[in-house]
């Protein structure tokens, strides 16, 4: 999984292809293994922390989602370029709605690192959102787990190096409802989709469940999203 990087990597951005994952159900409590066993090497508790997962872009992930206390909290939900949360995510009340077309304002291929970047925004600077590519490379050279930390449904990423970052399924926000919490998880990129759209109204991100992880570019932009930081 780990060889011809470059070539997959290329394929994979082109593609929406999808990956098994490892399948394991053990779950980790953390009281009793500790932050290591459960956080990857989270030195303390004052979270969030850069995790090395020894990844060739040199890219560090963020042990926490935005909104985030610890690993396993779900954190904030957001649409893509705001930086607030909300009571219900619509296309009605997304903030780039194009009232006069029928799509959404253009705010960029990439939002890292901007004003629309609710990472770069609520931490002052310190992290930014991931991009489609970083987020592929997460998926072609780290082994994938599905795990359950003090509770909580996810995926425990662990890179080259023996660390780890957990990645909770959090579900996502459509309308009023609340769908696929401890079920999937649907993570937005600070990438536009190039997918086939001159509404502009999807962007990639990061989708998995229990049996498959794989980038996303067709996430609808409205919608109420988790996001882990990077840090490059």
């Amino acid at each position: 999984m780990r060889t011809d990087y470059l070539t997959i990597l290329f394929c994979l951005l082109t593609m929406n292809v999808s990956f098994s994952c490892c399948h394991n159900g053990d779950s980790i409590d953390e009281e009793s293994n500790g932050n290591n066993g459960a956080y990857g090497f989270c030195p303390d508790d004052n979270h969030p922390h850069k995790i090395d997962l020894r990844l060739p872009s040199g890219t560090k992930w963020s042990c926490c989602n935005v909104g985030a206390n610890t690993p396993e909290e779900h954190g904030g939900f957001f649409a893509w370029g705001e930086v607030k949360e909300k009571s219900s995510y619509s296309r009605e009340n997304y903030e780039y709605d194009n009232s006069y077309e029928a799509g959404f304002e253009y705010i960029g291929d990439d939002i890292a690192g901007t004003i629309y970047d609710v990472a770069y925004v609520n931490s002052k600077g310190k992290w930014r959102m991931p991009s489609l590519e970083q987020v592929t490379e997460l998926i072609i050279i780290c082994d994938w787990e599905w795990r359950a930390i003090n509770g909580v449904n996810g995926q425990l990423v662990i890179g080259p190096n023996g660390n780890t970052i957990f990645l909770p399924a959090s579900g996502w926000h459509w309308d009023n409802s609340f769908q696929g919490k401890e079920e999937e998880g649907f993570y937005f990129t600070s990438t536009l989709s190039s997918y086939n759209d001159e509404a502009l109204v999807r962007a990639c991100g990061l989708e998995f469940n229990s049996k498959e992880v794989k980038p996303d570019n067709y996430l609808d932009r409205s919608a109420g999203c988790t996001v882990r930081p990077v840090c490059p």
